[in-house]
């Protein structure tokens, strides 16, 4: 009987793998991390490659013990935002230029003279912004004519794991339509839009549907992993969309609030629509009968390691000693703050602003502190900044005429009950948690799933194979009252230091 499914999360710090059967249960998980290079500031690189070796690691420990015969797919969730080079071989050209490298800034401030915002926004759902690809792609073309020369195909870090475990070059509409080259509506690459970023649309993989099988394990992974040959390659999508799958999220009405390293928002569609404001951007669902409103996400729990990496010395040590969480230790701090901390704000741009607007230019910061201030009141406003930058998000999505009746967290940030009342206390509604907060590695199984005929569709794959878990918390009114004040000083913090950051 094959009754079971794989599902690959290929994020920027590591891999996780997750072994599901066809009703939703975690039958084992395996992860391996990999580093992040950083040749200059503002950019970030990483060696496809070493996403190929976890692939191959974290898929024979998930399956080590079982029947493999047993595993009728696999499929993946990885990483939206990143180019990879290859040459006719397939063979990376050059270390892959991943999501939160914004080396592609310069060329748009140039682009900005030569294309109508407004029209690419409508057409690509996309902000013209140096994260997305069709700007990196552009930059390889000015600044490493060789490598522009030698690419035989601009590849996402999702089409990029596809085609080396299938042979076969595909990309999903989702992580597609990251790149700005894409029709948000007919889901297919747009000529209009790569002729304005000079990029060939013949190099560009075909779109398919997130769970279009691609064909069987391809040799060199079924030795390493031990897979049957018979194991199906499934498309996969984006990792914001497999997370958003993975947690159940395919009615209009819920948001999911994806807390990682970055925080992206998304919300369900039924029928494509357009933020006034460009807060949020129009992406395709991984359920090929929706779409997504979402902000790509500011940093968030990379601020929170930023935190414990360089202020909670403390912390870090009693957790070697006492084997805890250092999460758990430094939540119990921020609870030593009241909500509003005080009076102190931080601006959530560590890596620019994604909200209250997208700015690249903004910065950090910390406001309000007296000598009465405290670590706990600097972790609690770090926390609460990131909260506040949501409820700009979910403004946003009403502004564009969605309804928003409950949020669904998901990731590494949603196991901190502190953090996710304060959603709820900021924003006003219920937040609930999905009992298996890694939700890109099941969403992308769930694709597997409808890829193998285990399930019809990707949305009644999500039906049968999503978990809740924990109590769903509900907005404080008295702390509501407070949250509602420290997020007007929060805005008007950021719109007094805008044209700081502007100046540079």
């Amino acid at each position: 009987m094959r009754d079971l499914v794989l599902g690959i999360d290929v994020g920027s710090q590591g891999t996780c793998a997750q072994l599901i059967d066809a009703e939703g249960t975690l039958v084992a998980v395996a992860y391996e991390g990999y580093d992040v290079r950083y040749p200059r500031p503002g950019w970030a690189e990483q060696d496809p490659r070493s996403w190929l070796a976890a692939l191959a690691r974290t898929v024979a420990e998930a399956t080590a013990g079982i029947d493999r015969s047993r595993i009728a797919a696999m499929s993946f969730g990885a990483q939206l935002d990143g180019l990879v080079c290859v040459d006719a071989a397939g063979e990376p050209l050059r270390d892959a230029i991943i999501w939160m490298d914004r080396r592609g800034d310069q060329v748009c401030d140039e682009l900005r003279e030569t294309i109508d915002v407004g029209e690419l926004y409508a057409t690509s759902g996309c902000n013209l912004d140096g994260g997305h690809v069709g700007a990196k792609i552009a930059w390889i073309r000015r600044h490493e004519p060789d490598v522009y020369a030698r690419t035989a195909h601009y590849l996402l870090p999702g089409s990029y794991v596809a085609h080396a475990a299938s042979d076969v070059y595909a990309v999903d509409p989702s992580n597609a339509s990251s790149s700005m080259l894409l029709d948000a509506r007919t889901r297919d690459w747009d000529a209009r839009l790569c002729d304005a970023f000079g990029v060939d649309g013949d190099r560009l993989a075909r779109v398919v549907a997130p769970h279009a099988v691609l064909g069987e394990v391809a040799p060199w992974l079924r030795e390493a992993a031990g897979l049957a040959a018979a194991t199906l390659v499934v498309c996969g999508c984006g990792d914001e969309m497999a997370a958003t799958l993975g947690a159940g999220v395919i009615e209009p009405g819920a948001v999911c609030d994806v807390i990682g390293t970055a925080e992206p928002i998304c919300a369900v569609t039924s029928s494509p629509v357009l933020d006034p404001t460009r807060l949020v951007e129009l992406h395709p669902h991984a359920d090929p009968d929706t779409w997504l409103l979402e902000n790509p996400g500011f940093v968030s729990g990379g601020a929170y390691r930023w935190f414990r990496d360089h202020l909670g010395a403390e912390e870090l040590d009693r957790a070697g000693e006492e084997r805890v969480s250092v999460y758990d230790l430094l939540n119990d701090l921020a609870a030593t703050a009241p909500p509003g901390s005080d009076g102190a704000i931080w601006l959530p741009c560590l890596m620019g602003a994604m909200a209250p607007e997208w700015n690249a230019t903004a910065r950090a910061v910390w406001y309000g502190l007296t000598p009465a201030h405290t670590r706990g009141h600097l972790l609690r406003a770090l926390l609460e900044g990131s909260t506040y930058a949501l409820r700009d998000v979910l403004e946003a999505m009403r502004g564009a005429g969605l309804e928003t009746r409950e949020i669904v967290c998901v990731a590494g940030g949603a196991r901190s009950q502190l953090w996710r009342q304060m959603r709820a206390d900021v924003t006003g509604l219920p937040v609930r948690v999905a009992a298996d907060v890694e939700t890109t590695a099941r969403g992308a199984a769930m694709l597997a799933a409808a890829g193998a005929g285990l399930h019809a569709t990707p949305a009644a794959a999500a039906r049968a194979m999503a978990r809740h878990g924990g109590e769903t918390l509900e907005p404080d009114p008295t702390r509501r009252a407070v949250y509602d004040e420290a997020y007007d000083r929060y805005r008007r913090v950021y719109a007094a230091l805008r044209p700081v950051f502007a100046k540079g």
